[in-house]
This record gives C-alpha cells, structure tokens and sequence, in this order.
C-alpha cells in the first residue's frame, strides 16, 4: 500500500470512507479522493491502454492534462479519473482493452514491426484494392475511438442549464495568481468572477503542501466578493464571450476585462519507454503526495531541466521515498531509457560525469520544464514567440482588456504577478487612486523569471518507443518520417501524424513535437512555433454545449381542454396540437353531415397597418392585394425570389389601411422574418405586428355551421349577408370576433378570430350551443383527410423547396399582368413560360390499399417519376385517394399510373380535380 499516515493540510478526511468498482471489483477510498488516487493506493498502476499500439499507461500528470487516466463512469465515457472525486457507489471501468487491461488482445499490435503500422499508415496500407475500403472502414471503426457512447438514450441525456452575465473582470484560473488577481480587483470595486476546474482552489500551492497559503487566499477572495466557480472549465473564447462548464451549467459571460492565470503546463522528457506506469511528471507526484497523502514509488529516479524536479526530489525524499539518482541536464545528464514489462524496473541514464549506468527503480519523475498555458490567451488575440533563455514559448502581445498573471506568464512570483494584473485590470476601467496605480507599478518592475535548460531530444531516434505523443502513440520517429515524406510545417506535421491532435490537444506533446521537428528540418525552435489554439480549450460532453434536451412546444390557449377530453396531441412543427379525439372517421362525417369545430389557433396571424400597407403586401405576394375590397378576403401564396412557394394563407382587408393575413402553423415564424427583412429594406409606410401568440382562432365547419353560428353571434350570418370570402367583425357569445368566411374542410365554414384570453369561453359556449345539432371538436386528422377531397395543399407537406406555383396547380394566384414588381417576379415570368416537368395531381387507388406518404409513382417503364405526398381514406367520396407529384405526361385526367409502396404495388387513376364538390357550391351555400 502506498498510501501514508495523515500529514497535515492533506485533502482527503479519514473518518468518511467511501467505496466504488473498478471493473466490478470494489476500492476503498476517502473522501477527498479522486478515482485515481484511490486506485493507484489500492496498488493499480496500469490505467489504460493507448491508442494505437494498446501499450501500458498508467497515472502521469495528474492534473487531467493527458489522456493516460481516461474511464468510463456509470457509463459516460472519457471521464478524467484524476479529476473526477471519488463517490459511493459509482461504477468505474476501463476503456480502450478487451477483455481487460491487464490482457489487451489488441496489444498484439506492438509487437509487430514498425513498417507494418507506419506514420499515415490509414492513408497508405488501406488505398487498395478499393473494393475492400467498407471492409477496411468497418475494422477500423472498432479499433479505433477512446471508449463507447453510453448504451441508453437515458444515458445520453443532458439537462444542461445556461446561466449568462457581464462582469468587470473574468478571471481565468484559481492558482496564488489568479486569487491575488482577483483579490486585487475586486479590492478596488470591481464585480469579479472567477473560473477554475481544480477540485480546490489553490493551484500549485496545494500540489506543493502550502495547504494554509492556498485556503488563506481562497477566504480572502470570498470576503472580498469574488464570484468563484469551482470545478467550472472554461472552454473558450468566443469573440469576447467566455464559455465556461460547470457541472449541468454552462456560463455564457461577456467581461469587460480578462486575466488570464491558467498557469503552465509541465512537460515530459523524450527517451525510449517514457509511456511506462511509472513514469510521472513532478507535478503529478508531488499532486498525490500533498493531497492524498500517497507516496507514488518506493525508489525513484528524478530528472530535470530545472528547479522544478529537485524541488520534487526533496519532497519525495522527505515522504520516504529512496532517491536511487537525480538526473539534472543542466549538468549533463540524461535519461536514456525506461525499462521494465508492466511498469518501470530500471532505469538507463548518464550522470552528470558521462557514465552510462543502470539504476533499479519502480518510479521515474521527469520534469521538462513548463510551457506557459496560452490556449485562452491566443484565443482572445494574443501572440507568442520563443524565448532561449527561458525554453519556452512566452507572450509577445497582448490585445485590449487582457492581462496575464503568473505562470502563464514565464514568473515565479505568483502572488505578487497575480496582484499587478488584478490591479492593472481594474485600473483600465477607470477604479483605484494614485495609491493603488503606484503598487501596481511597484509590483510589476521586477518580476523573476526561472530560467531552466532546454529538454534534450533521444540521440537515437530510431527506436519506435520514444513516444512525443501519448494520446495518439506518436513517436519521435513517426514526425522525422513525416518530415522526410515532405510534412515540414508543424500544423502539417499535426494532420499528417496526428501528434497533438488527441484529448491533451498538444499540452503535454506540443513542446516536444515541434522541437522534433526542429531538429528534423534544422529550422530554430522560434521558427517551427506553435499550432493554432483553437476553442474548446478543455474537453466538454456535446450534449453539455446542446443545452437540455428539450424541445420548444408552442400550445394553443385551449390545449388544457383538447387533453382533458382525449385528445391525441402530437407535433406540429412547434406546436402540440390534437390529432383527433378517439375516432377521426367519425369526426370527418360529423363535419359532412352535420358540423364540426376545430382549434386552427396555430395559423400565424399578422396585422400588416399603414398608408402604403397595400403596397407592401402587393411586393410580397404574387397576386393583386390591394384591390382587395373592404370585409373581403382573397386566398394568396407567398413565393421567394426564385418563385418557389414559401407559404400561403388567406388575407382579410379590415379597413382602408389595415390588412390581416393569416400564414401556414409551420410557416409563421418565416413569414413574420420574411415580411419585416423586407420591409426594412423598402421602408414603406406600414407596420408588420406579428399577432400569432395573442389571438385563438376556431372553425365551425359544416351543413349546419351557419344554424349553430346565427345562434349566438350578435350579426347577420346569411348566405345574403355574409358571403363566401367575407370578412366581419362581431361579437359571439360575448366575445368581440373577427369572422372569415372560408372552407378549407370543402364545408360551408367560418373561422372566429379573438383574444386568447376568451378562448376556451368560445369554444364552449360554442359547443354548448351546437349540442342539439350535433356539433362537435375534430382534430388535425379528419382536417386533412376531408381537404384532400377537395385538393387543397399543405404547404411543406404537398410542396417543398423546388416547388412552383405552376406546377402546384396555382398558376391562378400569379398575376404577371401587373405592372408593379414584386418579390420572385422575374423567375415567374420564365417559369409562366415554359411547361412543369412535374405537377401536383390526385389520384385514386384501385381498391382499399392506401399508399403510405413518400411512396414511389413509377413511369410506363417501371422507373421511379414521382412522389406521393399525401394520402387518405375520403369520408364523403370514398376509397383510397392522395395527392403526388408526377411527370406532366403522366398528369392527364383519368389516366392510369402504378404506385410502389414498400414491394406493393397499387393501381391508381390520375384526378386533376377535386374528389368532393368539385364547382365549389357547397362553400358558396
């Protein structure tokens, strides 16, 4: 067991065990314990297996940097078991080996020659014969990816909220820099936030046992009023706009100033074997030490480029661990290779004397030196360059409003870098006094910098096990033969051999690959640079980014009423709507023979008002609407500029100055964008007032709707007095109406326009009132069936993008004699011109087989011609009847044609008129 007595400051509280799987077998841990430190005090030192080859990894970075501790979770994939605490009952298990981590059948891969697996060998190995690519997609798919989506939907489901703000200052990190930062600013009166995903604020203090300074400055940061989100990522910057993960919310946060404290990330040595369990960067040893009290070796070799490994050496070394060698190549030492079956067991290595020697050991710490954490910074603008003397990329600029502190910025005085950002971020929007700016100038004159030696590159690169990237099994030799095979840039080298491209995204590979490449093309370091920082800067679930898996649903001001007397709601577009009450059929027949009712309160319903109203909707539609006459209505489609059909909907003149026009359900939204993009750009004399969501509209359709209607309106509904295609307004059971007198359904009908608020008064008292006549609700279902009679068209449903008025069987609602233009003029005018290759027609089925929607109308050669669009049992002209588009030829009235539907094949007869009162005398009754 390598786990310690208690040390003061540890994290992790003794008294409160908890348990968890690990493959199904249990593992005791602590509270405070992440699902790594609880497996590697338990002895387990092989984590997962790579990519690639499926080699041996175990705990490396801890800090969730690296790929090497990736786990599945209750079932959630690509869990950074270093980062992820340690709860009761949670199911762990590998991923990425089968049947088991400790034998992988695929890690027969890395005992094959280098030649069979070469750098690119996806693009080479698999070219030929083609005819065996969908064999070869196939295997690679199952070797490939890091673990497998969750099984379940439940699983895949996310109930992510978004939560936005604006503050002053975003503080990007809770290290000592980014608490001072923050700290600082908010000291002078600035609305601060802070963002960091470690598990505790603190940062490296906290790594490095300086438990009190880190809570010391996490309190003061609360007692100053800093906003803090813990264990919140921030993904990126997004043109100014910071995204940041925290758990089931996602932060969407515009700040005026930003102060970037994200630290530096260390960096790994390159030598043969440095992918084994137990090689570690200093960082995650000393992680395990101060926080979980876990020792990550009993005898270790350390080496380094810097302080940063010695000061890793005497730690360890005070913890108990023997310390077989230090190896510092400021000295001229080395490491050569790590070696060992299921961990490290020796280590190969040259002194600083020269000697080549072999020191037993179970742990290597290596310490590379750091590379600043620039991803945030590069994101908002700023630019980089290379530094000899420091041996790291470091900030050449910075854009406006962004500040850095500490790491992150090549210092070592954190806390005192961290309070000049702060102090500069809040001076720039314009809080503090002449005390405050001359701290800040104080602070910021002389802050140290360590200057470590440059990490040696293997001498010989040939050895296929010197890995530059561990997320993708990239070695040193892979880049050297891109480079030879003519991938000489690095952000080419990345796509050709995918260094960098895996879940580090280059922060623990990007330092040495592009070092690699240096030294391959004898370009400078400075010149090679670095690849583009791209957000997400940190990995995030998808369905994190898709917020909660909720649909939005629109509902009419009676939805309540249609569910509480059975009605079978299903989606229409946005809305929820009832398809029928329990029996469509008998619905439909109750609208023929006696009336119906039904909620078309999803129709959009605009109020276009103004002086040159006419005008403007003269431009929009293709028909004449201005010489509409006052209290009538006129059918009308809406085209778009290449004559296709948006929409349609009925139009209603209410006054000299003042039009309602009514759109499809699914359609409104458009049509309300349409009309006022339009509108803009003419700057006409009239209002768009989009009064969808406001109004409730009802149809009473039926022999006997005018009976049921002249019963409770407080107007003359007659065949004299209120026409077909009238428009009135009244007053209905006490409700102020606007009445259209259309007939969609084929039926003598009116539709009743109110507010929403005197909906469900309406429809009741209106049901009431047609009891004795046998009036009842009917849904979307019967609707459709007893339009299709009389063939009238679903816009989206019948038509679709190529759609024209011509071949639609519109042709009647374009009037090109006009003398003013109007949207999609011109590709009418050619479209008039030239016959339809296709026609919307009905049709009649041969027996009772109803084709489904989408089935195949097949030519005299059995070729597939057409499309049916809908199709219905007809309630008033019987059989089996539908609506498809079809080859002109094909379009004649009473010709025969053969539909294919799913290996059936149906006889019909073409109709180019409708099945159901085809004069349109019942309407006009």
């Amino acid at each position: 067991m390598s786990r310690l007595q208690p040390r003061p400051g540890e994290g992790i509280d003794r008294t409160r065990e908890v348990s968890f799987t690990f493959d199904g077998k249990p593992v005791a841990a602590y509270e405070g314990d992440t699902i790594a430190s609880a497996l590697y005090a338990a002895g387990r030192r092989t984590f997962s297996r790579s990519f690639k080859y499926h080699r041996r990894r175990g705990l490396f970075c801890a800090t969730g940097q690296c790929a090497n501790c990736l786990v599945h979770v209750d079932g959630r994939p690509g869990i950074r078991a270093c980062m992820e605490p340690a709860g009761h009952g949670l199911c762990v298990t590998h991923q990425n080996a089968f049947p088991s981590l400790e034998r992988d059948a695929m890690a027969i891969l890395d005992h094959l020659p280098s030649a069979a697996l070469p750098v690119g060998f996806y693009y080479k190995t698999f070219i030929a014969p083609r005819r065996l690519w969908p064999v070869y997609e196939r295997l690679l798919r199952r070797a490939s990816g890091l673990g497998r989506l969750p099984a379940t939907q439940a699983q895949r489901t996310w109930r992510t909220e978004y939560r936005r703000r604006h503050v002053d200052v975003l503080v990007s990190g809770g290290g000592a820099a980014g608490l001072s930062a923050a700290i600082a600013a908010a000291g002078l009166g600035a609305d601060v936030l802070l963002a960091d995903e470690g598990l505790e604020l603190g940062g490296r203090l906290l790594d490095e046992g300086d438990h009190d300074r880190a809570r010391d400055l996490a309190a003061q940061a609360g007692a100053a009023g800093v906003e803090v989100l813990g264990r919140a990522s921030v993904l990126g910057l997004y043109d100014g706009l910071a995204a940041i993960s925290q758990g089931g919310t996602l932060h969407q946060v515009r700040a005026a100033r930003h102060v970037f404290a994200t630290g530096a990330l260390e960096q790994p040595l390159l030598f043969d074997g440095n992918d084994l369990p137990g090689v570690m960067l200093s960082g995650g040893a000393l992680r395990l030490l101060a926080r979980q009290s876990i020792r990550a070796g009993e005898r270790a070799v350390v080496a380094c480029t810097g302080d940063r490994g010695l000061r890793a050496a005497g730690a360890l070394a005070a913890a108990g661990v023997e310390i077989a060698a230090v190896v510092d190549v400021r000295d001229g030492g080395r490491v050569l290779a790590a070696e060992g079956r299921a961990g490290v067991e020796r280590v190969r290595l040259v002194d600083g004397d020269g000697v080549v020697r072999t020191v037993a050991a179970d742990l290597l710490v290596v310490s590379g030196g750091d590379a600043p954490a620039l991803g945030l910074a590069a994101q908002a603008g700023a630019r980089s360059g290379w530094d000899e003397l420091r041996a790291q990329s470091v900030l050449v600029s910075l854009p406006r409003g962004c500040f850095v502190a500490g790491s992150v910025a090549g210092e070592v005085g954190c806390e005192r870098s961290g309070e000049a950002a702060g102090l500069a971020a809040a001076h720039s929007l314009g809080l503090g006094d002449p005390v405050s700016k001359a701290r800040e100038v104080a602070l910021a004159s002389d802050l140290p910098a360590e200057v470590v030696a440059p990490a040696p590159l293997p001498v010989d690169s040939g050895g296929r096990r010197c890995f530059a990237c561990l997320c993708e099994d990239v070695t040193v030799k892979d880049i050297e033969q891109g480079v030879r095979e003519g991938y000489e840039s690095l952000e080419l080298a990345k796509r050709y051999t995918t260094v960098t491209m895996g879940p580090c995204q280059g922060r623990i590979c990007q330092g040495q690959s592009a070092a690699v490449v240096g030294r391959a093309t004898g370009a400078g370091r400075e010149i090679v640079g670095s690849t583009t920082a791209r957000p997400p800067w940190t990995t995030v679930p998808l369905g994190a980014l898709a917020g909660r898996p909720v649909e939005p649903a629109k509902r009419s001001a009676i939805h309540a009423w249609h569910r509480a007397h059975g009605g079978v709601i299903r989606w229409t577009g946005d809305w929820r709507r009832p398809y029928h009450y329990g029996d469509p059929q008998a619905e439909a027949r109750a609208v023929a023979q006696r009336a119906g009712l039904i909620d078309v309160s999803t129709l959009g319903k605009l109020l276009v008002r103004g002086p040159q109203a006419g005008e403007l909707l003269d431009r929009l539609y293709p028909g004449r609407i201005s010489t509409l006459g006052i209290g009538r209505c006129r059918y009308a489609i809406l085209t778009g500029e290449s004559g296709r059909i948006l929409d349609d909907g009925t139009i209603c003149r209410l006054d000299a100055e003042t039009f309602y026009v009514t759109t499809t359900s699914t359609g409104a939204a458009g049509a309300v964008q349409w009309f006022r993009w339009w509108q803009t750009g003419w700057g006409l004399e009239a209002s768009v007032t989009d009064l969808s969501q406001g109004l409730s509209a009802f149809n009473l359709a039926g022999p006997r709707a005018r009976e049921i209607l002249a019963s409770v309106a407080e107007l003359d509904v007659s065949a004299d007095a209120f026409a077909y295609l009238d428009g009135r307004e009244g007053v209905v059971t006490g409700v102020p109406c606007l009445l259209l007198r259309l007939g969609f359904t084929g039926e003598l009908g009116f539709e009743l326009h109110c507010s929403a608020a005197h909906a469900e008064h309406l429809w009741e008292a209106l049901l009431e009132a047609g009891g004795s006549a046998g009036l009842r609700a009917f849904g979307l279902e019967p609707q459709r069936a007893l339009r299709l009679e009389k063939l009238h068209i679903l816009v989206g449903a019948d038509t679709d993008a190529e759609s024209t008025p011509y071949g639609a069987g519109l042709g009647w609602a374009v009037k090109l004699d006009r003398e003013e233009d109007f949207v999609g003029r011109w590709a009418l005018t050619d479209a008039a011109g030239a016959a339809p290759e296709s026609v919307l027609v009905g049709f009649r089925v041969s027996g009772a087989e109803l084709p489904r929607e989408g089935a195949v109308v097949l030519d005299a050669g059995g070729a597939a011609a057409g499309q049916v669009t809908s199709a219905r049992h007809g309630p008033r002209a019987g059989g089996s009847l539908g609506m498809a588009w079809m080859p002109a030829g094909l379009a004649d009235d009473g010709a025969s044609i053969t539909i294919s539907d799913a290996g059936r094949l149906l006889s019909a007869t073409v109709s180019t008129t409708p099945f159901f009162d085809p004069e349109g005398a019942v309407v006009r009754s």
